[in-house]
């Protein structure tokens, strides 16, 4: 269950973070089926092997093109094992549930998404175009700063939402680019680090990508995306509340008294540290 300050903190900044247990024989075995995918050439115990071109389910790119991030999706989303870690696991199902109520049971997982080192570079930030509320990244190794960490731009659900034409759909307006620029140029990003079992969760119109990982190891982590049926029959119509289709307490705690002074910048900042502290809670196990 997720404690008050932590649905303000995803009210306010788009974003919140927990920890789960999760199998560590599911976990090993997620990470073999990483490195069982991965070109022959690739040695897990090898970091100097993990270079030249990489065929995922996108396309085939060098590891420095695609900037260490690979998606294997569509050969793993009958993997029943795959679907227990996050959208079979009990402890996330009931965070999303304080989130959005009793979610849509999902028909799949994203799939695995390993990153690679690769050198350093300024990370840039994206918005999703498919329909759901609640995006969950579920770690299954450490990951530490400038690890390929989930990166996110706090508060910018906020902006971004003005930017579409809907609640839930792919309907950009001519606006969106320069908005997500802004977003870039205004707000720092924050890299979420953690070890595994680290959950992150994360609403649909949040400004995020996946970090630059400058470490010798591959950052782990397996995605999945929550909503429901309420969100479904609204994601097509034009938004005048963000929360609407959310659950009872998401609802009560964004209408609450002095809800509009919990997203001034300087809110957003004090939820920020609040956000770090827990994430060095959650790295140091505390």
């Amino acid at each position: 269950m997720l404690a008050d300050q932590q649905i303000e903190a995803f009210l306010t900044l788009g974003y919140c973070v927990t920890r789960v247990s999760v199998p560590e024989a599911s976990v090993d075995f997620a990470i073999k089926t990483v490195w069982d995918l991965c070109p022959s050439s690739f040695h897990p115990d090898n970091p100097e092997s993990w270079h030249g071109e990489f065929e995922d389910c996108c396309k085939t790119q060098s590891l420095e093109d695609r900037r260490g991030r690979v998606k294997f999706r569509k050969c793993l989303r009958g993997e029943r094992w795959l679907y227990d870690l996050t959208a079979g696991n009990g402890d996330i199902v009931a965070a999303v549930a304080d989130l959005i109520g009793v979610p849509v049971t999902p028909q799949r997982v994203r799939g695995l998404y390993p990153v690679f080192p690769t050198p350093a570079v300024p990370v840039e930030g994206h918005c999703d175009k498919h329909k759901f509320q609640v995006g969950v990244v579920l770690y299954l190794s450490s990951v530490s700063r400038q690890g390929g960490g989930f990166t996110v731009w706090p508060g910018s659900h906020h902006i971004m939402a003005k930017h579409h034409g809907t609640l839930g759909g792919n309907d950009r307006l001519r606006s969106f680019n320069r908005a997500v620029a802004q977003v870039e140029k205004s707000i720092q990003p924050i890299e979420v680090i953690g070890g595994p079992g680290t959950v992150v969760l994360w609403h649909q119109r949040l400004v995020h990508t996946a970090g630059i990982n400058t470490r010798p190891t591959v950052r782990h982590a397996t995605l999945c995306d929550f909503k429901n049926t309420s969100y479904l029959a609204a994601a097509d119509r034009k938004a005048t509340d963000i929360w609407e289709t959310w659950s009872p307490r998401v609802r009560e705690l964004a209408s609450a008294p002095g809800s509009r002074r919990k997203r001034t910048p300087e809110t957003v900042r004090f939820m920020k540290a609040r956000i770090f502290q827990s994430i060095l809670c959650l790295t140091s196990g505390g």
